[in-house]
């Protein structure tokens, strides 16, 4: 869908007061500075969808500014215009650098296995996930996958046999898979 025509941007024009006598000068502003707003929207901003928005904004702004302080010529006008169409493009450019848009829809979930997490939220999780374990199986996970004991080590601090916690802490981390909807077989 083609932009629509930079004269079609100045019915705010029509609309303000003492408009009408400026309304020719903001056209041919308009029309000056419509092209090199596109590709200006598309370089620094990454969208020339935005260059209808950011012109509408500055003819707005400029209008207002021209009814308070009359213009000497048309190229103060254009340049009053210019300034406005600016200053609408580092305004976004600075909003769009505060927002950080992450999109995961698309992302299968097997392609984004692990999302990192701050140590503090992987320690809550950690703490809500096992706080259903049996005690036993609570420190063996906690030896066995956070401190990276081997089964045998676990089995002596626990006082089981090591195939007897390394069963009861398989059984446990497969049930929670089933509640989280993962699918795989735990270490």
């Amino acid at each position: 869908m083609a932009s629509p025509s930079p004269l079609d941007r100045c019915w705010i024009v029509q609309h303000s007061n003492g408009s009408s006598q400026m309304m020719p000068a903001v056209r041919a502003a308009v029309e000056r500075h419509w092209l090199d707003m596109k590709r200006v929207a598309a370089s620094v901003l990454g969208d020339e969808a935005q260059a209808a928005e950011i012109m509408e904004k500055a003819i707005e702004r400029a209008v207002a500014y021209l009814t308070d302080h009359p213009p000497k010529d048309q190229e103060d006008v254009s340049a009053t215009l210019l300034r406005f169409c600016r200053q609408e493009v580092r305004r976004r450019r600075r909003e769009s650098k505060r927002l950080a848009f992450i999109d995961f829809s698309g992302a299968h979930e097997a392609s984004v296995p692990y999302l990192a997490h701050s140590a503090v939220d992987a320690a809550l999780d950690v703490q809500r996930i096992l706080a259903d374990a049996p005690p036993r199986v609570r420190e063996a996970m906690m030896l066995r996958y956070g401190n990276t004991e081997s089964w045998a080590e676990v089995a002596a601090r626990t006082g089981t046999s090591r195939e007897a916690i390394r069963m009861k802490c398989k059984r446990f981390l497969e049930r929670i898979q089933q509640e989280l909807g993962i699918r795989g077989t735990p270490q």
